[in-house]
């Protein structure tokens, strides 16, 4: 049996195996599926999705209408804003801030899929930035808002524009 938090809610869908630390927190009309663990002091907003095998750390606050494709790991210390989706394979570094509507990609076109992409410790990506699949981002790098990042970036630095490029140091 699930340990239900005070704000738990029956409008949630959430699988009978689901696991979760102290101080959880969760909004109305989630889904959370089978195989979803998350650790202590985790705020979950409103009509959030995380799939089979999300993993989300310790001191996290995931933003309501974000959604994770599952067999994926967030850190400790990160915040998911409104409406970000997380692919698979993806791995948000300790310390991420992830803005409003950003959204990883799992497959290229040709539907070939990621072997998994890393957004490092410590970054900040911004609004409406889009993270093709099969990228890693050094830790500590902002990428400015409605950026496109199609290939790793191996180091610190601040990124903008479509395809993202280096303008400075960070």
């Amino acid at each position: 049996m699930i340990d239900e938090p005070e704000s738990w809610s029956e409008d949630n869908s959430i699988a009978s195996d689901f696991t979760h630390g102290e101080n959880f927190e969760i909004g109305k009309y989630c889904v959370i599926d089978e195989g979803v663990v998350v650790g202590d002091n985790v705020r979950i907003g409103h009509f959030v999705l995380l799939k089979k095998g999300t993993r989300i750390g310790n001191d996290t606050f995931v933003d309501s209408y974000v959604r994770s494709s599952g067999s994926n790991s967030i850190g400790n210390d990160v915040t998911l804003r409104f409406g970000s989706t997380i692919a698979r394979k993806v791995t948000v570094g300790d310390g991420a801030f992830i803005s409003p509507n950003v959204m990883t990609v799992f497959s290229k076109h040709t539907g070939e899929q990621s072997e998994g992409t890393l957004i490092g410790e410590n970054c900040h990506i911004g609004t409406n930035v889009v993270i093709g699949p099969n990228v890693s981002i050094a830790p500590g790098t902002v990428v400015g808002a409605l950026s496109y990042v199609h290939k790793s970036i191996d180091e610190a630095g601040i990124y903008v524009g479509s395809p993202a490029k280096r303008m400075k140091d960070v």
